[in-house]
């Protein structure tokens, strides 16, 4: 029912370098003090690929062949230069082998013709393995294609089943896809984000094979029309136990559409508030920072010509409506921002923001990203230069990032994506790196929770989770993702900061209606849950 051993190695199998030791001795020895940068760059000690590449959606991370170590992909923009994404095996936290030769994630079908964007993870058919999604583009709506599914297998392999599964061949111009259950029957549909084309909405038929139902649920013309928006994310904003939907994207300002519980979708943007900001949203990012038990959102902007737009912090009123609280809480940045990814670096118990920069107007010069350390009352203080995730370097472009605990050491390391440029363009910042930053860690506690469903979706998608210790209370939505969206979709366990409390209560409201309550797990704890096992 439950793996939850204690977690006991806190750097098993490898000796960390003499100053990251010296720095987490420190660290343990006074846990609110940061004495020394946090992150330190491991890029070539894990042995990730050094290859200037464009960048199209954020990392995605998922354990793909069920070992306990979160594996990745890196996408990349189209086939013609990118040759396909980065696709890498965890070796227990040390390193990483690179298997784009042997992982089955290639250019597959008769209708693929390379021009690949977004990805998203998530068990389709129930089986416990990773499934993989990817939306393809159509040369502007030229071209019939198809987009690809990839079905996983248990030695880290995957099969292309597009056809065989009931994708649909179309003009689509695919931008994003995102696993959700969204009329909670248990097993995982799929939502499909075109541009210049109506959006997909595929129902799983528990057959491994999908239907679309785009028409019937009201999001088939979502996004002021037919014609904008590249960019979605689900989460349960009202805590109705129905998944909702948040655009953004090309052309488009941001959008909100409530799941009304009976397969279709309503339009409330006005109705929550949103206030029309420019439209040139790009990485959307839910997540309660103020931990009162309603999904927040952030949404990061972009520069468009020479001006730049800055960014939102939605609040979340609890009576279906939003307040912006960017510029009081401090994080209405306006410098040319892409990714936008919430996650408690510092493991306090309160939600972080990384963003990422590519430059005002995107000339490189002051290209710095952003790391909102959350202070607990509401404001946000940057904390990029001091723990050494800024990389102002004045040339690189930043546009993707991803928050995981890539060594289960109980702490989220970050992995940055450069390089902004389109699938053909050429020149400085087009292309860039990606790049892993290790977390040093700190004397604070953690949980990581990792939800199995049985009469719900086999991921926990839409799952709602309150942690409770020491008179203080967190809360996590799973919505498959890893703290943000832009254009993809990860599969990863929920990351918990306890602060210094050794125990804590964890209640699991999943889809179904099922709660599972769990007293007293320890602190440093990993954990499976599965539904139903704690009723």
């Amino acid at each position: 029912m439950i793996v939850a051993p204690s977690l006991a190695r806190e750097r098993q199998h490898r000796k960390l370098p003499a100053p990251l030791v010296v720095a987490f001795a420190l660290a343990v020895g006074c846990p609110t003090l940061s004495l020394a940068q946090l992150f330190s760059e491991v890029t070539t000690q894990v042995h990730f690929v050094s290859l200037l590449r464009h960048s199209w959606g954020n990392p995605i991370w998922g354990d793909f062949d069920n070992d306990g170590f979160l594996d990745l992909i890196v996408p990349t923009h189209g086939l013609a230069k990118s040759h396909g994404p980065f696709v890498y095996l965890n070796n227990a936290g040390i390193t990483f082998t690179d298997i784009r030769a042997t992982c089955g994630i290639t250019q597959s079908g008769d209708l693929d013709y390379g021009d690949w964007h977004g990805y998203a993870l998530g068990d389709y058919d129930g089986d416990g393995f990773l499934d993989l999604y990817v939306a393809e583009g159509s040369n502007k709506g030229d071209t019939i294609k198809s987009d690809l599914l990839f079905k996983g297998g248990a030695d880290a392999t995957f099969s292309y089943v597009s056809p065989a599964a009931g994708i649909i061949e179309s003009t689509d111009r695919g931008r994003c896809g995102f696993w959700v259950d969204y009329d909670n029957d248990g097993q995982l549909d799929l939502f499909v984000k075109n541009y210049a084309n109506v959006n997909r909405l595929y129902k799983n038929t528990g057959a491994g094979t999908f239907i679309e139902v785009g028409a019937q649920s009201g999001l088939d013309l979502a996004t002021l029309g037919k014609d904008y928006g590249t960019i979605c994310s689900f989460a349960d904003y009202d805590n109705d136990g129905f998944m909702d939907v948040a655009f953004s994207g090309d052309s488009t300002t941001e959008s909100l559409y409530r799941n009304k519980g009976d397969g279709t979708f309503i339009d409330v943007t006005r109705r929550a508030h949103f206030l029309r900001h420019p439209p040139y949203g790009k990485g959307i990012a839910w997540g309660d920072y103020n931990n009162d038990g309603f999904v927040d959102l952030y949404i990061a902007r972009g520069t468009v010509g020479s001006e730049n737009f800055s960014n939102t912090l939605y609040r979340n009123n609890g009576d279906g409506t939003f307040t912006d609280v960017s510029t009081a809480a401090g994080v209405a940045a306006a410098t040319g921002t892409w990714a936008a990814v919430w996650g408690d670096y510092d493991n306090d118990g309160w939600l972080d923001l990384f963003v990422t920069s590519a430059a005002p107007w995107l000339g490189g010069v002051n290209n710095a990203n952003l790391l909102y350390h959350n202070n607990g009352d509401g404001t946000f203080t940057d904390r990029a230069l001091a723990e050494g995730v800024q990389l102002q370097d004045n040339v690189s472009l930043h546009k993707c990032a991803a928050w995981a605990d890539y060594d289960n050491d109980g702490f989220l390391d970050l992995i940055v994506k450069d390089g902004i440029g389109g699938e053909k363009a050429t020149g400085d910042g087009a292309e860039g790196l990606h790049r892993l930053f290790r977390n040093a860690g700190n004397g604070n506690h953690f949980l990581i929770l990792k939800l199995a469903g049985t009469q719900s979706n086999s991921n926990g998608i839409g799952a709602r989770v309150t942690v409770t210790y020491e008179g203080n209370i967190c809360y996590r939505q799973n919505n498959g993702g890893g703290g943000g969206e832009y254009a993809s979709q990860g599969s990863e366990p929920l990351h918990v900061g306890l602060g210094t409390a050794t125990e804590a209560t964890v209640v699991v409201h999943w889809p179904s209606g099922i709660v599972d309550t769990i007293p007293s797990l320890a602190a440093n704890s990993r954990l499976t849950i599965v539904e139903g096992a704690w009723p």
